[in-house]
């Protein structure tokens, strides 16, 4: 231990282990596996970092499993500027830098991968010859399907015990008694010591407040953006969808509050400005989804709000959690709707994860909650309730939270009532003769069969998305049956393809059409094909189209028109003459170069 106080005090400057950190890290050094649950800004990263160092010097380096590249290229220029040579491995890297890092394994003391990368034998047969001492699996609880953060690889890990065979440490901030059992199995870790510290975090004020819509929380959140001092500080606004985060980040600017907004659809280098600037403190205020935060280590959030709930409690309190890692007092705040239920439902669809129903459940008991906030998520990880904190709203003003819980659940049972109501008189409803003959015009007049809900919502003259990707505005019948119920339109529907004067297209997804009408008009091949679409033209915009769903970008990013009509014209054989061509660039000569060449090959003039 005296060596691991040494590397402690001459590497990160600490005069003495933070709780759990100490044990953690004697067990390690001694070989032995360890499951570290360690609550947000517990310093879970010098658990298996300060072992690595000591590892280094005469057994070899430690693998360091990680989920995001963001992530590991952070904590590898962090160990740098520490003097601890590390690397990140992942398909992003120079093929070149790449290449010399695979080389020289030996010489860090910690290699970052993810785990896809892993996925790779040749590359777990280079980490066998390069003497992996340790490995350590960071945010650990993605492992489980039992988490909130499940992901399929991190499944597959298992197979480095079997084949490194050395002492391998598991971290994580939130997984419950039943996520850490999986985390041991599927790891195959072999008697581990459990370190787990207190969930509390006694300067961190958590409130729920509920509301009736988008609008008042988003009124809500500018108020409590107010209340916090964001010449010295910052603050996360988090949304469950990505039109939530584009709307209320608009909505906050145009109040007067610097915003920033990131999400997984926006492109790679937008959302890599946003946490610059938010990380740089360019921008004090970011909305964001539960895509950003995994990693995020900055000490003086001062706010953690959410503009909808969350899929789970394990996820709110993984992100809530990021306010206040200096100790200093902060906020979490959840703004509720009962709109959050429907939206976490439809996320949850499809999903195979055993735990997402009781996660949600979970995090609607946390909002309805009467009692201390702290020792409700204390109860939750570990089984026992926490003492109360004190400084939650519960605690604070008990007979608030009670009568605002009260009226959350009386307006919920009298919206469902009136629902019911609604749903009720609406199936009441029957069409006459020529509402009836209103539908068999609009069927007859598609272009291709749809299902039955979008002809009701064609016929409603809905401005729904799906509806407009199907272009139905254009149709004769379009909106004339509009303030009809979409439940009576689709049980007469229902009743037409009962009784034959509608049919059935497709098994999959069973579409509407006319009996006695063909789907797909005969082409005319005296009618000639769309400029653009043939030929090196055609291949190439396919191409460009391939690029930017991988990339998530816009076409035009990945090359302009005016580029791709540059190679259709000039033909260039060689990456000399590619580069005489506007828009053509040494990033995209690495990039596309090859590609590029070889469409143009394919298709002589």
């Amino acid at each position: 231990m005296l060596d691991a106080l040494m590397v402690l005090g001459s590497v990160w400057g600490h005069r003495g282990f933070r709780p759990g950190q100490g044990e953690a890290v004697d067990a390690f050094t001694q070989g032995r596996d360890v499951v570290v649950v360690l609550p947000t800004g517990g310093g879970k990263s010098i658990c298996y970092q300060l072992p690595a160092i000591l590892a280094h010097r005469g057994q070899g380096p430690t693998l360091v499993v990680s989920p995001l590249v963001a992530l590991m290229e952070d904590q590898v220029a962090a160990l740098a500027d520490r003097g601890v040579p590390a690397v990140a491995l992942h398909r992003g890297m120079d093929s070149a830098v790449r290449r010399t890092a695979l080389a020289r394994l030996r010489d860090y003391a910690m290699i970052y991968a993810s785990p896809e990368r892993l996925a790779s034998a040749s590359f777990r047969r280079r980490l066998r010859e390069a003497g992996i001492a340790q490995v350590a699996v960071d945010e650990a609880h993605c492992i489980s399907e039992w988490g909130h953060d499940f992901r399929k690889d991190y499944r597959t890990l298992g197979v480095l015990k079997d084949e490194l065979g050395v002492p391998t440490m598991a971290l994580t901030a939130t997984a419950t008694q039943r996520v850490m059992g999986d985390i041991a199995a599927s790891l195959k870790l072999v008697d581990p010591l459990v370190v787990q510290q207190g969930f509390e975090r006694p300067n961190l004020s958590l409130s729920v407040e509920h509301h009736r819509g988008d609008t008042a929380r988003t009124v809500r959140v500018a108020e409590l953006l107010e209340q916090v001092d964001l010449t010295h500080g910052r603050a996360i606004v988090y949304a469950a969808t990505r039109k939530r985060v584009v709307a209320v980040a608009k909505a906050l600017r145009d109040r007067g509050v610097k915003a920033g907004h990131y999400h997984a659809g926006r492109t790679d280098s937008a959302r890599a400005n946003a946490q610059a600037r938010f990380a740089e403190g360019k921008t004090r205020v970011l909305v964001a989804t539960t895509a950003f935060g995994m990693g995020v280590d900055l000490p003086d959030i001062r706010l953690v709000a959410h503009v909808q709930a969350p899929g789970s409690l394990e996820a709110y309190y993984q992100q809530a959690g990021r306010a206040g890692r200096d100790g200093a007092p902060a906020r979490a705040v959840l703004l509720y709707a009962p709109g959050d239920a429907v939206t976490q439902a439809r996320l949850r669809r499809g999903s195979s994860h055993p735990g997402a129903d009781a996660g949600w459940k979970a995090l609607q008991s946390y909002a309805f909650g009467e009692g201390c906030r702290q020792s409700r998520l204390v109860e939750w990880f570990t089984g026992v309730a926490g003492a109360p904190c004190g400084c939650c709203d519960a605690c604070v003003d008990p007979t608030r939270v009670a009568t605002a819980v009260k009226a959350a659940r009386e307006g919920h049972q009298e919206r469902k009532a009136q629902a019911r109501a609604k749903a009720s008189a609406a199936r009441a409803v029957t069409l006459d003769d020529e509402q009836i003959q209103a539908i068999l015009t609009f069927v007859g007049a598609l272009k291709k069969p749809v299902g039955k809900v979008l002809v009701a919502e064609g016929l409603r003259g809905s401005q729904a998305k799906r509806v407009k990707r199907a272009r139905l505005s254009g149709n004769p019948a379009f909106g004339v049956l509009k303030g009809i119920p979409a439940v009576a339109i689709v049980a007469e529907v229902e009743a037409m393809l009962a009784d034959g004067r509608l049919a059935k297209k497709g098994r999959k997804y069973p579409t509407v059409w006319l009996p006695d009408k063909r789907v797909r008009a005969p082409r005319d091949p005296n009618k000639p094909k769309r400029p653009g679409t043939t030929g090196l033209a055609g291949a190439l915009r396919r191409f460009r189209s391939r690029e930017a769903r991988r990339k998530r970008w816009k076409p035009y990013q990945v090359f302009p028109d005016a580029t791709l009509d540059a190679i259709v014209a000039q033909r260039p054989t060689n990456v000399k003459e590619l580069m005489t061509l506007p828009g053509i660039g040494p990033t995209r000569v690495r990039r596309y170069s090859q590609a590029l060449l070889e469409l143009v090959r394919q298709h002589p003039s």
